[in-house]
């Protein structure tokens, strides 16, 4: 006791320094240890789907796949809710024409309340036999659709011009 009695009389200042920096670095690590584990026990989506119960839409998901099931165009029908996203993947007969599709998704959101398709973004994907994909989105600050018809020759042509 006496050798750390006379070591903190010669180096007083040190020792201060030493416990000062001991205690920031003490926060410190508790700071950095409790911002990560309160990180990961947090959802994938934040605070952005705090509302959502608010707005529940497995009903309405239902009757859209009944709604497609019956419908003889169609010949496989997924619906699948992921967050504030409705993914609506379509397999259709390949005589379909695009503006029959347009009509068909068009037609399909009247299946759902206004105040959900101002809640959620719907993604329409169709798929036909050997067509590409024609790709279909409704934002839930939009009114109406906004259409794509995604090539793969184009990507390819992309890529083999870039070389």
């Amino acid at each position: 006791m006496k050798n750390l009695k006379k070591f903190y009389q010669n180096n007083r200042i040190y020792c201060i320094l030493m416990i000062v920096s001991a205690i920031c670095l003490i926060v410190i690590l508790t700071s950095v240890i409790i911002y990560f584990f309160s990180q990961t026990s947090s959802s994938v989506y934040g605070h952005r789907l705090d509302d959502i119960a608010e707005h529940q839409v497995d009903k309405e998901i239902e009757d859209l796949k009944g709604f497609f099931d019956s419908n003889d165009k169609v010949k496989y029908s997924s619906i699948d809710k992921r967050g504030k996203i409705i993914y609506v993947v379509l397999d259709v007969n390949e005589t379909l024409a695009n503006e029959d599709v347009q009509s068909l998704c068009t037609e399909s959101l009247d299946k759902l309340t206004k105040d959900q398709k101002e809640y959620y973004d719907i993604q329409f994907i169709v798929k036909r036999d050997g067509l590409n994909p024609y790709l279909g989105s409704k934002s839930a600050h939009k009114t109406v659709l906004a259409w794509a018809n995604y090539s793969y020759n184009d990507e390819e042509e992309e890529n083999q011009e870039g070389e």
